[in-house]
């Protein structure tokens, strides 16, 4: 058995050990043995193009850069080659507008004014209606709603103002306003009761009114509003997830284990077996199922959903149809509303109410699915899939921007609903920002003007709301909703999903503000406001100067995920820091550590450069900006461009560079001959042309590391063949030189 280092210089046998081979090395007058062993080649030379010359010409090896100008496709990239104009994160940075990252707008608390005192700090809507009735007005006020006390903004002071209350009922609330004709209508709800957020009576107000009016219509309570068109293609006015009074009452007192209701009239016409009643005045009411009328009396399931109570004679009885809608074309008109138009089965609530004009339809969206009633009088369940998979949330918020029908999910997410093809597309940001978990929360309410739609998002893992603004931008033949986290609203009490409201005021010539509305438990509560637009437009206008805003980048690795880079510096364009207190602060990780490293902090535009420490390598790369001012204001720190280097630092394959020698008695090293030239040669031969794995062993005195063992290739090309000459009756004595690659 041939041995490296006894017998022969070096060995070479296959991988299955089924041949194994010793050789001589050839030797110069010196004695030293033709054995060489150098790295191989990792980047072949790049050819420079005849146009204008680019990074790409570099050689990786000496520079490798990453530049990045353009974040405007919003959050939720992963890696740079998939997502090259996307962040991976940010909060409070403003990267909509192509070319430039900066600072998001300040979310400013609004107050109320000194004197007025509010029953209850809890916003739950908002209202922009018009000022006159003309045609062509472009005069509007902005209306507030906290608990049942209603405000008006007042431009010369920014601040609110207390008007008369509409309805002096305890508890109760009301939602966005919706414009209808020269009316602003506001649905109405109660917090108090057990059946969750139920309707309350809605209000209304003509534009040149100075006060809202509570509707006394029996039919008037509804949880949701649309305007619409009827067939004659005038506006009209719907209502659903409806409670009405029955003209009944109760005619004794009972407690609360009693299932046996006496009416102070025959029940027939008015209540029915399997009907959900509400019992009691609105600050104590009950919800039971009806399971048995016989003339006066009822027969009920106690605490339905609810808690059950005792209530005294005269306690009023309201029908709650949830899968119920109406219309009118007069909230003040008490005979307006229509007969109810029943919308598939009353277990599945009612949950939005939107109008597609596009086509005319009004679209009913409830706990198992998305329903539609046409001029005609049809209703059609347009996905009835959704029924295995029903949320008792599902759709709350509905709204419709710029053709899209926009439906949340009550697990989280949102879809986009085409209701002339009946295609349904997942936006969900667990869709475009899959790795953002706490994004992944639920949609509770959405507003828009013609180019930006904003959406705020209850977190999936924490107590707070984000506000997002999402507009709609074409990437490489792909036009898709994009994301960016204008606002992260903190909460410290318990957040009401369903008391939530955004609503863009341009109220205001020359003035763009988004509305953000949201209730919290036992926290005094006050909307806030957002400025969008030109910068400066608004007199409360500034960049905000939240400590916590950043913006993170995507991963970086060159399109090598496996290559180690070394990291050396980076170029900064910026805009706006003039050695003062607007600054970026530039950190960085490094595969996939979890800490952020501090790199510098600059204040000085156009350009500064930053080296990272000595030695830092890796295969990925992340980057995170800070921009900051010291105060809000109207000139915030803008970066506009980055470009960093890198170093390729590859594994290089070793190439052992060989030539042994093939002889009939030829003298070993252990003092024996061999005299097998020809057999050695036809191996490696053949070994050249299979191109099969083997093992190269090499003595001690020729290794250059730990190992004597190496797997290696042929070369293929790299064989040659030289005749030394000839003894007679003895095969040709032969030099081999060949090249083996390791694997």
């Amino acid at each position: 058995m041939p041995r490296a280092g006894i017998t022969h210089d070096i060995t070479i046998r296959s991988y299955d050990r089924t041949v194994h081979r010793g050789f001589m090395l050839t030797r110069n007058k010196s004695g030293i043995r033709s054995f060489g062993r150098k790295d191989a080649q990792t980047i072949r030379p790049r050819v420079l193009s005849m146009g204008e010359l680019t990074h790409a010409e570099l050689p990786p090896e000496l520079e490798l850069t990453w530049f990045q100008e353009d974040w405007s496709l919003g959050i939720g990239g992963i890696n740079d080659r998939l997502d090259p104009r996307k962040l991976a994160f940010s909060n409070q940075v403003d990267t909509s507008v192509p070319g430039v990252l900066r600072l998001a707008r300040e979310a400013n608390l609004s107050a109320i004014k000194s004197g007025d005192t509010p029953d209850t700090y809890r916003p739950t809507g908002l209202a922009v209606v018009p000022m006159t009735t003309a045609a062509a007005t472009i005069n509007f006020d902005l209306w507030m709603f906290l608990g049942q006390d209603v405000y008006l903004w007042n431009t010369s002071t920014d601040k609110w103002d207390l008007k008369t209350e509409p309805l002096a009922q305890a508890n109760i609330y009301y939602k966005n306003a919706l414009i209808f004709g020269t009316y602003a209508v506001a649905p109405g709800g109660y917090a108090g009761t057990d059946l969750t957020d139920c309707a309350a009576p809605y209000i209304y107000k003509n534009a040149p009114d100075t006060n809202w009016t509570s509707s006394t219509i029996t039919a008037g309570r509804f949880r949701y509003m649309a305007v619409g068109r009827n067939s004659s293609g005038n506006e009209i006015l719907w209502g659903g997830n409806h409670i009405f009074k029955t003209a009944r009452t109760v005619n004794e007192t009972f407690n609360d284990s009693d299932t046996t209701l006496t009416l102070d009239d025959a029940a027939s016409g008015h209540i029915a077996v399997n009907d959900i009643i509400l019992v009691g005045a609105m600050a104590a009411q009950e919800t039971m199922l009806v399971t048995g009328v016989s003339s006066s009396d009822l027969t009920v399931v106690r605490g339905y959903g609810s808690t059950a109570r005792a209530h005294s004679s005269g306690a009023i009885i309201s029908l709650y149809l949830p899968h119920v809608i109406k219309s009118s074309s007069d909230p003040s008109n008490a005979g307006s509303w229509s007969t109810s138009v029943t919308i598939g089965t009353d277990d599945a609530p009612i949950t939005g109410l939107v109008f597609d004009r596009d086509t005319d339809t009004l679209l009913i969206t409830k706990t198992d699915g998305i329903y539609s009633y046409a001029s005609d009088g049809q209703v059609r369940n347009l996905t009835i899939l959704f029924r295995q998979f029903g949320h008792v949330q599902n759709f709350v918020g509905a709204y419709t921007w710029n053709g899209h029908i926009l439906l949340p999910l009550g697990s989280g997410g949102l879809l986009d609903f085409d209701y002339g093809s009946g295609a349904i597309k997942d936006i969900s940001l667990s869709v475009s920002a899959p790795e953002q978990t706490d994004l992944h929360g639920k949609i509770v309410a959405m507003h828009g003007d013609p180019t930006n739609l904003f959406a705020l998002l209850k977190a999936a893992t924490t107590n707070h709301y984000y506000v997002l603004q999402g507009n709609e931008i074409a990437h490489e033949n792909n036009v898709a909703f994009r994301w960016h986290v204008l606002a992260k609203l903190g909460a410290t009490g318990t957040l009401y999903e369903n008391r939530t409201a955004l609503m863009v005021d341009t109220s205001r010539s020359g003035r763009r503000r988004l509305w953000v509305v949201y209730e919290e438990d036992s926290v005094s509560s006050m909307p806030y406001f957002i400025p969008f637009g030109t910068v400066g437009d608004d007199d409360d206008d500034g960049f905000t100067d939240d400590t916590t805003a950043y913006a993170q980048t995507v991963q970086w690795d060159a399109n090598l995920p496996r290559v180690y880079k070394r990291y050396e510096e980076i170029e900064i364009q910026s805009r706006n820091l003039t050695g003062g207190t607007l600054t970026i602060k530039i950190e960085y990780q490094v595969d996939g550590d979890t800490n952020w490293h501090p790199l510098d902090t600059i204040n000085l535009s156009p350009f500064s450069t930053v080296k990272f420490p000595e030695g830092t390598i890796g295969k990925l790369i992340e980057l995170r900006f800070t921009p900051s001012l010291s105060a809000v204001g109207t000139t915030g720190p803008e970066l506009l461009s980055f470009r960093m280097k890198a170093q390729l630092r590859p594994d290089p394959a070793k190439i052992y560079e060989l030539t042994v020698y093939v002889a009939d008695n030829m003298q070993l090293l252990n003092g024996a001959t061999a005299s097998r030239a020809r057999s050695d040669l036809s191996q490696i031969r053949d070994w050249n042309e299979e191109a099969t794995e083997l093992i190269l062993h090499v003595p001690a005195a020729l290794k250059r590391d730990r190992r004597v063992e190496h797997e290696v290739v042929f070369l293929p090309g790299t064989l040659q063949e030289r005749e030394l000459g000839i003894e007679v009756g003895h095969h040709p004595e032969m030099a081999l030189t060949f090249q083996l690659a390791e694997v």
